[in-house]
């Protein structure tokens, strides 16, 4: 268990205290601070509960309390006390990592997630390790959610920060091969040895040592070519190195094991996408048959009949690819040249003119290309994006 109290003290500025405004507040405060540094925590709680009863926006209090309560293992009432302190300062990412991690202790999913991702979005001040912490814990709840493509963002960043803890690789090997925690094989067989080594691979590719990450994707498919989503994982990792020919190959022998595979159809089509469109459409019509409901695969299907010659049948894939993504500024444009050859010219000026004011926010927002994309997407489905990418 690691001492919030040492390792991790609030930051908050000047203007952020409230001032004690009596003498008893204020004897109390420095007794509660006196008992907490002393390690006495039942006295140093009963005196932090004082004084924020005397100041219930006392910032300090409520932080000082919360860790102390989670130090001692009492995650429902740590829990209350940073609801606290996230309610009075609600742009605190540090109060929202340690309320996520409570959340989690207590298997509040859903809160824990949300959170966690506003402590990452927010930012967790100036203590790295925390931040470390939290995005493991965001990556475990990512991964529950079966949201895949999501945690392997989150985990790539505890690998590019060089976090490589047991916990870490594990947890990024069963990103990569889609799976949850709760499905994962027992430790100590072969299963589990595969989840361990993709996840040394990513670990490998996030530290950009390209040629290591896939000899051990090639020593592991050698040896369990059988095993669900390995040869996924291996062709995701070849469109990191460029290597779009062999990536294709890899999705090949995948659908070869699982015909059904519709991530590896996807990955297919998007990298077919303007280079063989009419093959990837029939990737992306099977995923769609297959998995209706994935937007993603509804706007690869879209844009490969729009760049088919068939933008009547582009149409209603689009739309429903603008209901899932509203804000994503490329959809907007492929559905405006759809619109504009099946002869829509309101609709398809409407689009257009949503396509021109998403791409303004995003210039005046970020100069980093993928940051405004739908999260989760791989390597080779950003590139789909990418050709979409104009601006007017």
């Amino acid at each position: 268990m690691v001492c919030w109290q040492i390792v991790f003290p609030l930051i908050l500025s000047a203007q952020s205290q409230t001032k004690a405004s009596s003498p008893t507040f204020a004897s109390l405060a420095q007794r509660a601070a006196e008992a907490r540094d002393a390690d006495r925590f039942d006295e140093a709680v009963a005196l932090y509960a004082k004084a924020l009863a005397l100041q219930p926006k006392w910032k300090e209090g409520w932080w000082s309390l919360g860790t102390i309560e989670y130090d001692q293992d009492h995650y429902a009432k740590a829990a209350q006390d940073f609801e606290k302190l996230t309610a009075l300062d609600p742009a605190n990412g540090t109060a929202h990592a340690m309320l996520g991690l409570c959340q989690f202790e207590l298997s509040k999913d859903a809160q824990a997630l949300k959170n966690l991702l506003a402590a990452e979005q927010l930012g967790v001040i100036k203590d790295e390790q925390l931040r470390h912490v939290a995005l493991y814990h965001l990556g475990i709840l990512q991964l529950r959610a079966r949201k895949f493509g999501d945690a392997k963002e989150t985990l790539d960043q505890l690998a590019k920060d060089r976090v490589r803890t047991k916990e870490s690789i594990i947890a990024l090997g069963l990103a990569v091969l889609l799976l949850r925690p709760q499905d994962a094989p027992i430790e100590g067989t072969p299963g589990s040895s595969v989840i361990a080594r993709a996840g040394e691979a990513e670990a490998l590719l996030a530290a950009r040592d390209f040629e290591q990450a896939k000899k051990t994707y090639a020593e592991l498919t050698g040896e369990f070519p059988d095993y669900p989503n390995l040869h996924f994982a291996f062709g995701r990792l070849l469109l990191e190195t460029n290597e779009t020919d062999e990536a294709i190959e890899e999705f090949r022998k995948e659908l070869k094991r699982d015909p059904q595979n519709v991530n590896s159809m996807l990955e297919i089509a998007s990298v077919r996408y303007q280079v063989d469109s009419r093959d990837g459409l029939h990737y992306a019509e099977q995923a769609v048959k297959l998995a209706p409901g994935i937007p993603f695969a509804h706007y690869l299907l879209g844009v490969l009949r729009l760049d088919t010659g068939n933008a009547a049948g582009a149409v209603p894939e689009l739309e429903v690819a603008q209901k899932a993504f509203p804000n994503e500024s490329r959809v907007y444009f492929s559905l405006g040249n759809a619109y504009a050859r099946v002869g829509r010219k309101a609709e398809a000026a409407k689009a257009r003119a949503e396509f021109a004011r998403l791409s303004a926010q995003e210039k005046q927002r970020t100069a980093t290309v993928y940051s405004e994309r739908p999260p989760g997407l791989s390597q080779g489905q950003l590139r789909t994006l990418d050709k979409e990418n104009p601006r007017p």
